[in-house]
């Protein structure tokens, strides 16, 4: 049974889960009567992530590993993991760290996982998922190996150390700009069902109709990918409705660029005809036209500030529980039509959720 996972060692131990790897990474608080019997089956059945585990703990390489779940679209079709990163490996080589990019699969079965973080020899892992169905932590606490992860999931508190901004707060800010220029009216494309963020940024969606007595409509909410295709097919919905939508919060940039192409097809104008507001500030935002508004991401921080705590944790074993939340900014450009319509309004103070872009202020 060289493929013995952990879920056979605790079937075959009549334990759970949880008391398996407290047993491999050594864990006081487990009975000595049960830690002898899962010993004896890791030792009967030669379950390899034993030995690696406490291979990758003794060895110091001053390599670290980049983990990405799923596939390489995520880092090279997608910016902002490309920027996150690039903070990760900014700090790794001021402090003398190599980084090595490792990309993950679902279907990778925890054998394969452990083989793949022995051959190598990473001193600590940087993980960048918010993908509620990948297993990669869960995993690497497994295998004793330290990591911090960026993106959380609040349904799984096991993470020691993750940095993420409030997903919530963010979206929120956002729909409610787009109702204090007026709008009723307001759609929102979602990320894939699988990601956090998806479901934290409906919530901000939700709760700024709330606070301004706008019922929610499911007919506004569109199932979108994080691509321009989804972008483009859901815009058309939306202005297919008999009473079509005036502003859309989209909950990334890239689905924006699909939904100006479905609106100028159909003859209609951003922002006259439909207002937006994305998320994340890609370096794109400024290249289209109108230039979009959009929730800054400080995702070179993000990178930054999770290899610091990684890096703390293997030169000075920290492992204090630390949740770094770190702030957006709610950047206003030209999609949203707040130029046109804020005769009437008092501009956005500047802070960490509400700031006009240098442009704008300069004009």
């Amino acid at each position: 049974m060289s493929q013995l996972t952990i879920e056979d060692i605790a079937r075959i131990a009549g334990v759970s889960r949880s008391t398996v790897s407290r047993v491999l990474n050594g864990q006081p608080n487990v009975r000595p009567s049960v830690r002898d019997r899962v010993q004896e089956v890791i030792n009967s059945y030669g379950y390899a992530p034993q030995a690696a585990a406490r291979q990758l703990v003794m060895r110091k390489t001053r390599l670290i590993g980049l983990i990405l779940p799923d596939n390489a679209h995520h880092l090279f079709g997608n910016p902002i993991f490309a920027e996150i990163a690039r903070g990760m490996s900014q700090v790794c080589a001021q402090r003398g760290y190599t980084p090595m990019l490792f990309i993950g699969r679902q279907d990778m079965d925890e054998a394969t996982f452990f083989s793949l973080l022995r051959g190598r020899h990473f001193d600590g892992v940087l993980l960048i998922s918010s993908d509620r169905q990948d297993r990669s932590a869960a995993m690497l606490r497994e295998a004793g190996m330290p990591y911090v992860r960026v993106g959380h999931d609040p349904e799984d508190d096991q993470d020691l150390q993750y940095v993420d901004v409030d997903n919530v707060a963010a979206a929120r800010v956002a729909v409610e700009h787009l109702i204090a220029l007026g709008h009723r009216r307001i759609a929102m494309l979602k990320g894939l069902a699988k990601d956090v963020c998806t479901h934290a940024r409906l919530e901000g969606y939700r709760q700024a109709l709330a606070a301004a007595g706008i019922p929610f409509d499911e007919a506004l909410v569109g199932d979108g990918d994080w691509t321009p295709a989804s972008g483009y097919a859901w815009t058309r919905r939306f202005l297919d409705l008999p009473e079509p939508p005036t502003a859309l919060f989209s909950s990334n940039d890239m689905m924006v660029a699909g939904v100006v192409r479905a609106v100028q097809e159909r003859g209609l104008n951003v922002p006259d005809d439909l207002a937006i507001v994305g998320f994340d500030d890609l370096l794109q935002t400024t290249m289209i036209f109108p230039e979009l508004t959009t929730i800054r991401q400080p995702c070179v921080e993000m990178g930054m500030r999770a290899a610091e705590l990684l890096l703390d944790q293997l030169e000075h074993n920290r492992r204090e529980r630390a949740q770094i939340i770190l702030p957006t900014t709610l950047i206003i450009r030209e999609s949203c039509g707040y130029r046109r319509r804020s005769a009437h309004l008092s501009p956005p103070a500047e802070s960490a959720t509400a700031a006009l872009d240098d442009e704008q202020r300069a004009s």
